[in-house]
C-alpha cells in the first residue's frame, strides 16, 4: 500500500471512529430516562390546588412549595429513591434514573427501607403481591405458601416483607419473606380471629387483633425477640399509628368516643383533640416532623376544606398550613 493510501485510511478512521462513538453514546443516553433527585423532609405533603396535587416540603414549622414539583407518593430518605405519578402513570426513580411502573392498575404501593425495592398488589383472580428491584426494574420471584389477607403488609426491613395471612396448611398469622434467600417464616400465630391493622417500624410491629366476638386488642411485637405485649383493648378503629420518644400516637377511634388523635400511655388511651379542629381526618394518617411533633389532617364542621395540624409533646395543637380541598401525607422511610 502506498504512503498516500495509508494517509487517506488514517484520516478516514480518524473521522469515522469518533462519529461512531458519538452515535453509540447518543443511543445510550436516549435509553436512560433521567429524573430529578429529591431531598424532602418528614411531614412533606401533597396539596390539591388548581386542579392538581402540588408537592410541599415541611421545614421549620412551615410548608413551602418544593421544586421540582412532583406528585410523590412514597420516598426513601436514605437513598432519595421515590415513586411519583404523572399523567396517570407511576414512575420509580432510582439514583436519578426513572422507570415506569409496569402494571397500570395496582393498590397500596410502597418503597422498601433503603429504596432497593418497590411493592404493590394487583388484581389477578384475587389480590397478588408484586415486588420489583428498583435499580434494574426487575420483578422478584416470590415463592410464598401464604394467602395474604387484604393488603395487610409492610416492609420488615430493607430485604424482608411482612404480611398477614393464612398458609396453605391452614396456619393463621403474621409471616415474613426474605428476598435474599426466598425463606418464609411464621413470626406470630393467631389461634382465633384475624387482624384489622398492621404496621412495621424499625424496632416493632404493631397490629390490631380481632376475635370472632369482635373484641379488639392492640398488640406490639418486639423484632429483637418476637415477644408480643398487649398495649390496650380500648381501641375500636385504627387508621395509622406512630411511635415517638417511647410514646404511641394513633388516629382512629377509642370505644365510646369519636374519630380523633389519641395517645397510649401506660395502657391508657387518651384523646388529644377536641374542638380544634372539630374533626380529625383519621383515614389521612399521621406524619412526624423533624422536631418530633405529630402531624395530622383535620377540618371544621362548617368547612369542606382541610388543613394540617401539629401536636406537640405537651399536647398543644397548632395549625401549620392554610386550608385546601385536599391534603395527603407522603409516605417517607426514615
Amino acid at each position: 500500500m502506498s504512503v498516500l493510501k495509508k494517509k487517506k485510511m488514517s484520516i478516514l478512521v480518524f473521522i469515522v471512529l469518533p462519529l461512531l462513538m458519538l452515535g453509540c453514546s447518543s443511543k445510550n443516553d436516549e435509553s436512560i430516562s433521567v429524573a430529578e433527585e429529591l431531598q424532602i423532609n418528614q411531614g412533606a405533603i401533597l396539596k390539591y390546588e388548581e386542579g392538581k396535587y402540588n408537592l410541599y416540603d415541611y421545614k421549620k414549622d412551615q410548608y413551602k412549595l418544593y421544586e421540582p414539583n412532583k406528585a410523590v407518593v412514597a420516598y426513601d430518605e436514605s437513598s432519595s429513591n421515590y415513586i411519583y405519578s404523572e399523567d396517570k402513570k407511576y414512575y420509580i426513580v432510582h439514583n436519578g434514573e426513572k422507570n415506569e411502573v409496569k402494571d397500570k392498575e395496582f393498590t397500596d404501593i410502597k418503597i422498601s427501607p433503603n429504596g432497593k425495592y418497590i411493592s404493590y398488589f394487583i388484581e389477578d383472580e384475587g389480590l397478588h403481591l408484586k415486588v420489583f428491584e428498583t435499580g434494574k426494574n426487575k420483578e422478584m420471584k416470590i415463592d410464598s405458601k401464604v394467602s395474604i389477607s387484604g393488603v395487610l403488609y409492610d416492609w420488615y426491613d430493607e430485604n424482608i416483607i411482612l404480611y398477614y395471612g393464612v398458609s396453605n396448611d391452614g396456619v393463621n398469622g403474621i409471616f415474613t419473606y426474605d428476598l435474599n434467600n426466598n425463606k418464609e417464616d411464621l413470626i406470630y400465630k393467631i389461634d382465633e380471629g384475624f387482624l384489622g391493622f398492621m404496621k412495621s417500624s424499625k424496632e416493632n410491629i404493631i397490629f390490631l387483633q380481632i376475635d370472632f366476638d369482635n373484641n379488639k386488642e392492640l398488640m406490639i411485637l418486639n423484632k429483637s425477640n418476637n415477644e408480643v405485649v398487649l398495649l390496650t383493648d380500648k381501641v375500636e378503629l385504627l387508621q395509622d399509628i406512630v411511635i415517638k420518644n417511647n410514646e404511641i400516637y394513633f388516629v382512629g377511634k377509642a370505644y365510646n368516643d369519636k374519630e380523633s388523635l389519641y395517645r397510649i400511655n401506660e395502657n391508657k388511651v387518651q384523646r388529644l383533640v377536641f374542638d380544634f379542629p372539630s374533626m380529625v381526618e383519621a383515614d389521612k394518617g399521621l406524619s412526624v416532623d423533624e422536631n418530633g411533633e405529630i402531624l395530622f389532617i383535620g377540618k371544621d364542621d362548617s368547612s369542606k376544606n382541610k388543613a394540617v395540624y401539629s401536636c406537640s409533646e405537651d399536647k398543644t395543637i397548632s395549625l401549620v398550613s392554610d386550608k385546601a380541598s385536599d391534603y395527603n401525607f407522603i409516605r417517607i422511610n426514615e
